[in-house]
């Protein structure tokens, strides 16, 4: 079992319930489970609850924080825990999902405040680096590679050698988000420099990480990646606060800078937007448009042609839905 303190009457069901999940979800998603798991145990526990009722889940509504999104995602996990709970035996009032309206706008970088953090990465101080040996060497390169490709974090940090294949300048993405895998074709210019990185780093075995952490064992964690790039936008005077709901200027929002020059330069070629969007949404990694809509909010100041462009044609495509996992 997961070793969490729990403290209500449903403690052994909730440790229980993460155990079964661990063997399916990522260490990230388990985190976050748990971490709305032990609010509502706390609720439960500090109120003595010992039934989940309307009026113990109705309480416990009040106290969530958030976007309309963690407030929906939270109410979806503590749904599939009372379901998991109800096929032991036991009576448990089950919440509906809340209404959730896209709310989130990303932090686009501007072409100058990608210049200065390209820059910065390229002059990461060596002297850093007594954790992780080469990572002075390594962020520019998973810089380069998020913001040219598009790729998460976590599929950046979990390529190896033989995921980089130098004839044919792509990348493959194994067990991305949602189990899923893909092939990431890159520019030339990048195949050359990712080319260059590996003499460099004498990364020659299949099976060796590109980039490694402190030992070639495993490769570098994420955290240490989103420490040095908030310290990159730091440097550079990008400002770290955030409006309500906003994500902030952060690594992901590579990602976003990702798809809108893609998706201009698409159109600047004269693709059409309904036949962009799926090659698209393809090479992202998405399991459907509506993932890739999400990339496509950007606010309507900076882009507002983009974004027309994509609310016209995604009027009529994509219905109100309220997800939970099954």
């Amino acid at each position: 079992m997961i070793e969490v303190e729990f403290r209500s009457a449903f403690a052994e069901a909730m440790s229980k319930f993460l155990t079964i999940r661990q063997v399916s979800l990522k260490s990230r998603t388990i985190t976050v489970n748990t971490r709305q798991l032990k609010s509502f145990d706390n609720y439960l526990a500090d109120n003595n609850f010992s039934e989940i009722t309307k009026e113990a889940i109705d309480g416990w509504l009040l106290t969530l924080k958030g976007s309309e999104s963690t407030v929906q995602h939270t109410v979806c996990t503590i749904r599939l825990f009372i379901k998991f709970l109800s096929k032991s035996g036991e009576q448990a009032y089950i919440p509906t999902i809340p209404k959730c309206h896209d709310d989130y706008i990303p932090y686009i970088f501007s072409d100058d405040e990608i210049n200065a953090i390209i820059e910065t990465a390229d002059s990461y101080p060596s002297r850093w680096n007594n954790s992780i040996p080469y990572m002075h060497v390594e962020f520019p390169i998973i810089v380069r590679i998020a913001l040219c490709c598009g790729l998460r974090i976590s599929e950046c940090i979990s390529l190896q050698r033989k995921h980089f294949n130098i004839e044919n300048g792509v990348l493959t993405v194994e067990n991305g988000k949602g189990n899923k895998s893909r092939i990431v074709p890159m520019h030339e210019s990048l195949t050359e420099i990712l080319k260059a990185y590996c003499c460099l780093m004498n990364i020659h075995d299949s099976d060796a990480w590109l980039f490694p952490g402190k030992d070639c064992s495993t490769h570098v964690d994420s955290s240490k990646v989103y420490f040095r790039f908030a310290w990159t936008l730091q440097k550079n005077g990008i400002i770290l606060s955030k409006d309500k709901y906003e994500r902030g200027p952060c690594f992901h929002c590579l990602r976003h800078v990702f798809v809108l020059k893609s998706f201009k330069q698409l159109a600047a070629k004269g693709l059409s937007i309904d036949n962009s969007i799926p090659y698209l949404s393809i090479y992202l990694g998405h399991s459907n448009l509506m993932q890739t809509e999400h990339y496509m909010k950007f606010t309507c100041d900076m882009f507002e042609d983009e974004f027309q462009k994509f609310a016209n044609y995604s009027a009529n495509v994509f219905p109100e839905v309220h997800y939970e996992e099954e």
